[in-house]
């Protein structure tokens, strides 16, 4: 054996090695608690591999008289309690919690009554890049008096249904559900119960249901969200898997997953506000700020959005600005960038910063061709770059522009301007010519009428005045 793990209320746990470090979990039982209906259930036990649950390769007595129990890990293992301790985010620990919540159906189904969930009889293993739950499945113990319980560590204690402490007949199902609902408490609230250190007071405690605080006590919750209805929720729901009446605590662990479910989508509950609390809702997407992903790209564009009802361009280039650079290969947020970029380009035409960025999305939407009417693109590049001082790039924009449609006297006009600011007035003047046998024919075509084709004229006859 190399290191205690923790004191469980079924015995001791141990890392231990046998043919590789770490490989092994070794659980010790005193004497007292090992009878004989204890050890025919531990070897039922050991003869199946049970679903989510740590196989059982052994069980005997040690060269001290002690009774332990032998599992094995074939990868790398942390108990929950060393788990959570590295879990500084939240929302990774409610994701490891909804994973806990979605296998105790499958663990209620195990020859194991009560479970005896805890912060160390919940081991996390490393599978493919991710960490999963696994139970170590082990008998109930039978506890003569409640003393039995000194030296078990307080957070187990706390796990233990008050009814269990108190030496009355549970009924598994109750003590389970207080027990997950009291994981919750420990992962997402108070850390500590260091008022309460003597194994008297804290047994005494705990008969009463009272050792460890309830989850709004220190909570890890955001306080944005501890606000809202889904934050709510989450403190009522646990708070009644921990009911002190056993009948009153819910038959399974589905109205916890759910509601951890909820808190854990701020963004989801961001949406529920955006008309009635919008300023709230824009807090609630910061929660997400420090993750990459489609999560934070989805709380960018619901920031989009409600900033859009506020009339706060700037904040919506934000926000498509910061989405851009989670996801640069989604041309639909190019697109929409490029559309909020020029839209405060009108009013900051000198500001060359926005400008390249306007440029840059404009390249990548022509390769694509999402926008319906790509001459848009080509004039409003063509703009850009007449407004940076760079004629020449100008109008090769508004050139490709009024090739691709022989009706667009805009683009054809803008041509014409970027030839003044050149000093090319020769080609201006062929410009305006130009101009004027394009209106002549869409007049022809009755794509004009005469009042249309003369503003026209007019504005091409000011290029040279």
């Amino acid at each position: 054996m190399v290191a205690a793990v923790g004191s469980t209320d079924r015995g001791e746990l141990w890392r231990a090695s046998r043919h590789t470090p770490n490989d092994r979990i070794v659980r010790i039982v005193e004497p007292r608690f090992a009878d004989g209906a204890f050890k025919r259930a531990v070897g039922t036990l050991g003869q199946r591999q049970l679903a989510a649950m740590v196989e059982i390769t052994g069980h005997d007595y040690t060269a001290d008289g002690r009774y332990y129990i032998e599992y094995r890990t074939d990868a790398d293992w942390l108990t929950l309690a060393e788990r959570l301790a590295v879990l500084t985010d939240w929302q990774d620990r409610v994701a490891l919690l909804e994973r806990i919540c979605s296998l105790f159906a499958r663990w209620q189904r195990s020859p194991v009554h009560p479970l005896g969930l805890s912060l160390h009889n919940i081991v996390v293993v490393a599978e493919d890049d991710r960490w999963l739950p696994w139970l170590l499945p082990c008998p109930a113990v039978t506890y003569g008096t409640p003393c039995d319980l000194f030296g078990v560590d307080s957070s187990v204690v706390a796990a233990l249904a008050p009814e269990v402490v108190r030496g009355l007949r549970p009924g598994n199902r109750a003590v389970d559900c207080y027990a997950i609902g009291t994981l919750v408490a420990q992962a997402l609230g108070d850390t500590t119960v260091a008022t309460i250190t003597a194994d008297e007071d804290r047994v005494e405690a705990q008969a009463r249901g009272l050792l460890w605080p309830a989850l709004t006590a220190g909570t890890r919750i955001p306080s944005t969200l501890c606000g809202t209805r889904e934050g709510q929720d989450l403190f009522r729901v646990v708070e009644h898997y921990r009911h002190a009446t056993p009948t009153a605590r819910p038959a399974d662990a589905e109205e916890l997953r759910s509601a951890l479910d909820a808190v854990a989508d701020p963004v989801s509950i961001a949406a529920g506000l955006r008309r009635t609390d919008p300023v709230r809702a824009l807090e609630l997407l910061e929660l997400v700020r420090g993750h990459d992903g489609e999560a934070r790209v989805r709380a960018c564009l619901l920031g989009t959005e409600i900033a859009a009802e506020q009339g706060d361009g700037e904040a919506q280039l934000r926000y498509l600005h910061e989405a851009v650079q989670l996801a640069p290969r989604r041309f639909d947020l190019r697109q929409r960038r490029y559309e909020a970029a020029w839209r405060v380009f009108e009013s900051r035409p000198s500001d060359r910063v926005l400008g390249k960025v306007i440029l840059d999305d404009i390249a990548l939407l022509k390769q694509v061709g999402l926008e319906e009417d790509e001459s848009v693109l080509y004039q409003r590049a063509a703009e850009v770059h007449l407004r940076r001082g760079e004629p020449a790039a100008a109008a090769r924009e508004a050139h490709a522009a009024a090739a691709r449609d022989f009706g667009d006297l805009a683009s054809l006009l803008l041509y014409g301007r970027c030839w003044i600011e050149l000093g090319d007035l020769h080609n201006a003047r062929l410009t305006e010519i130009e101009g004027r046998r394009r209106i002549e024919r869409l007049v022809a075509a009755q794509d004009l009428t005469k009042g249309e084709a003369q503003q026209w004229y007019e504005r091409f006859a000011r290029l040279l005045s």
